[in-house]
């Protein structure tokens, strides 16, 4: 993956110096408030001994095929953290990209992500971690420095004091409404011709089914790797994506951009739309039914109902 410099390296090494101030908790913004929403990754930032001394962004176009993008997006709401890249896997069961999904807390001068769930390849960098602590989330620990534009999440120095940053961009807000929040699936509804036929439970002990949406976009998870535990099968890697999101009218349209694990689609924004018709029942229940289409003989309308429930 090819990195590029920018003359406003500079103005960022400037800001993240200044940001490693002790942080007055009197007169700063609440940091998990601020933290909230969508981050796109842009490129990295090397420290040493503490010091930020140089910014690489990533270089357009770097990415097979040709021409294709990096992006990694990153996801933080009501606790709960999200993230989601499109480099995919073509020699992994699934193909595709990776993602996950976990939660976070904010202390003095860090971050903790405790991750529980992933899709590809990190839902199996998550199992070999799980099984050898024995426990059901991971803690990654990063140092961090947070503007209302900006977020640098920092590893570890090594020996030498070298440690690398993952800087991001703050993504401008589309419009707001009242889906913005983190879902969970709860029920799966088989409709055909119009009608119910089959009511489904989703327990999370076996499928996590989970998506997060603010200020026009969404990213979801859906890690599979209780129902499917061979890490060899494709079923493995689960599904995700992301994209920008409108909702109007009783109608959500999901302008899908990218996927991990087997959902492998990489396109431009607005070029691929899920429509669903959508219902709710209370402000923190809704149901979401796919547009009619025919199933796999033809002969009948048959379409998929989804009811997420709100995580708060």
């Amino acid at each position: 993956m090819k990195l590029t410099k920018s003359l406003s390296s500079l103005i960022i090494l400037l800001a993240i110096s200044c940001g490693e101030a002790p942080k007055d908790k009197a007169t700063t913004p609440d940091e998990s408030s601020m933290i909230e929403g969508f981050w796109k990754r842009t490129g990295m930032v090397q420290f040493v001994n503490g010091k930020p001394v140089d910014t690489l962004y990533y270089a357009d176009g770097d990415l097979d095929p040709p021409g294709k993008d990096f992006i990694q997006m990153k996801a933080f709401l009501d606790g709960n953290i999200f993230w989601i890249m499109n480099n995919p896997s073509p020699n992994s069961p699934w193909k595709g990209s990776m993602g996950g999904y976990g939660k976070f807390k904010i202390e003095k001068d860090s971050i903790t992500e405790f991750m529980s769930h992933a899709t590809g390849d990190m839902a199996m960098y998550m199992k070999n971690l799980r099984d050898e602590a024995k426990t059901s989330t991971i803690p990654f620990k990063f140092g961090y420095t947070l503007t209302e534009k900006n977020y640098i999440q920092k590893g570890e120095a090594n020996e030498e004091g070298i440690a690398m940053a993952e800087f991001y961009e703050k993504m401008p807000s589309l419009p707001e409404s009242k889906i913005d929040g983190v879902w969970k699936r709860a029920y799966e509804i088989i409709y055909v011709n119009g009608v119910a036929v089959d009511t489904t439970s989703v327990p999370s002990d076996v499928i996590l089914d989970i998506k997060v949406m603010k200020d026009g976009y969404f990213l979801y998870q859906v890690d599979r790797t209780k129902i499917q535990t061979d890490p060899t099968k494709p079923g493995f890697g689960g599904a995700g994506g992301f994209g920008e999101i409108e909702y109007s009218n009783d109608e959500l349209r999901e302008y899908i951009q990218y996927g991990s694990g087997n959902f492998v689609l990489d396109t431009i924004p607005r070029s691929w739309t899920w429509y669903h018709d959508m219902t709710f029942y209370d402000d923190d229940t809704f149901l979401q039914i796919g547009k009619n289409a025919p199933d796999l003989q033809g002969q009948r309308e048959r379409t998929r109902g989804l009811i997420y429930r709100r995580i708060k």
